[in-house]
């Protein structure tokens, strides 16, 4: 009995709290673990972008970004809860796993600014990327995480802009990173939010312009508007 006190007693004292609903917890507590759970599932952006089209790049997500997965995803990205890294890593390899070719997989980070890098103290997406290869691996899944994509310009923040502004926000913002993609692997872009999908395709079409068109893209969480199929 005593073995079960010892997490609530400590939250308490330690003051930490479910990033879901703000109850003491460390991480997350059963209940909003539970609601957080993975549902992955292939959720298209509506509109979808022209260059996850043809031929189609699926993109897979975790779960929809709403209720306590967006909390999670909120406290996790804009409030430091960097401990939530292991929660949301279970969402990204399921996600992952929705693509899985049978071969060998290459996973490709969006990249992550100088600005919200500094903001944030960390490469947030690296970071659920590598997380995510743990699980992966230990499911006997053979796959490494690339860094093969940097910045070329500078961008605005993605906050606040629908889906035309931030398609020309990043429209030209990546570049492929000569010699960091291993021969041999399917490609899937990994980011942590699915909103309209601009930051994917944009990675989607430098990675196309290389001849390494992915198979996929995984993220966390899609939210706005989600279709089923091709819109």
């Amino acid at each position: 009995m005593l073995g079960h006190l010892i997490v609530p007693v400590a939250d308490l004292v330690l003051g930490a709290s479910c990033a879901g609903c703000g109850a003491p917890a460390l991480g997350l507590c059963r209940s909003c673990g539970e609601a957080a759970a993975p549902e992955p599932a292939i959720r298209w952006p509506s509109p979808t972008p022209d260059a996850l089209r043809r031929p189609p790049v699926l993109p897979a997500s975790g779960g929809v970004n709403a209720d306590v997965l967006r909390r999670v995803l909120i406290a996790w990205k804009e409030e430091g809860v960097t401990a939530l890294t292991g929660v949301l890593s279970h969402h990204v390899a399921a996600a992952v796993l929705m693509l899985d070719s049978g071969r060998p997989l290459s996973l490709v980070p969006v990249p992550t600014s100088a600005r919200s890098r500094r903001a944030r103290g960390a490469d947030l997406v690296d970071d659920l990327a590598r997380a995510a290869r743990g699980h992966l691996v230990r499911l006997g899944v053979d796959v490494v995480v690339t860094q093969a994509l940097a910045y070329r310009r500078t961008t605005e923040d993605q906050a606040g802009l629908g889906a035309a502004a931030r398609a020309a926000n990043l429209a030209g913002a990546f570049r492929v990173r000569a010699g960091r993609l291993p021969a041999g692997r399917d490609v899937v872009v990994i980011d942590d939010i699915l909103t309209t999908g601009a930051t994917v395709a944009e990675a989607v079409r430098v990675l196309s312009e290389e001849g390494r068109r992915p198979i996929g893209a995984a993220v966390a969480g899609a939210t706005g508007r989600l279709s089923e199929t091709v819109r």
